[in-house]
């Protein structure tokens, strides 16, 4: 199972890190890794790179565009994708800093869908040391 924090950055350090996402990255890691004494440095580093996300604008635009397709449900806070032909099983929770996606599947549903609602999300696995813009991912696959 593939764990992403996905993140909403800013326009000016998406143009500065689009052709150096390991950059960005790294700087993500260190945050994610921070000690308990480091955490305002760490804080103050993260505002200065992403957005908040609109959450509500986020979970309405997923509900409402997929709520009457079969493989889509939402129960409270959380976005399910099942899909049995794909052997797909994802879910998605927005919060206001970060979303988080637990997926089986690389090419996962809400990866495209996220992309088209925003062009400046950045993806995170750091279980697996993955990342990428969700736009540039389309190269990728």
């Amino acid at each position: 199972m593939r764990e992403f924090f996905i993140f909403e950055i800013k326009d000016e350090f998406k143009s500065l890190y689009i052709d150096k996402p390991s950059i960005l990255y790294n700087i993500f890691e260190q945050i994610y890794s921070l000690k308990r004494e480091d955490l305002d440095y760490g804080y103050s580093l993260f505002k200065q790179l992403t957005k908040k996300i609109d959450k509500d604008k986020a979970d309405r635009y997923l509900f409402v565009k997929y709520h009457q397709t079969i493989p889509y449900s939402k129960k409270k806070e959380v976005h399910y994708y099942n899909n049995p032909a794909h052997e797909e099983i994802s879910t998605l929770v927005v919060k206001r800093a970060y979303m988080l996606l637990r997926t089986n599947y690389y090419d996962c549903f809400f990866l495209d869908v996220l992309n088209s609602l925003n062009n400046t999300y950045f993806a995170c696995d750091f279980k697996n040391q993955d990342y990428f813009f969700l736009e540039s991912r389309k190269l990728l696959v």
